[in-house]
């Protein structure tokens, strides 16, 4: 089996939802880091794509558009960062 490496940023959120319940906010993540939803998303692609987490798209009533969560696949879930 390959090695899935990842960056520190990416880490840095693959951390964040792994340790808040597996399933968080594309806009918490920013709030907790400090970071801007660009840098955000190009993370969460990266860990898409390794298949660690998956985007769950949803609508939410009031918001303009849908919220976007980031939620732990079972590879992310028995992945460390």
């Amino acid at each position: 089996m390959d090695t899935i490496k990842i960056t520190e940023k990416s880490a840095e959120v693959f951390n964040y939802v792994k340790n808040n319940g597996g399933r968080v906010s594309v806009e918490e993540i920013c709030e907790a880091t400090g970071r801007a939803p660009r840098s955000i998303n190009a993370n969460v692609t990266d860990l898409c794509k390794k298949g660690l987490a998956e985007r769950e798209k949803v609508e939410v009533e009031g918001k303009e558009k849908p919220v976007t969560y980031v939620c732990m696949t079972e590879a992310g879930a028995a992945f460390t960062a």
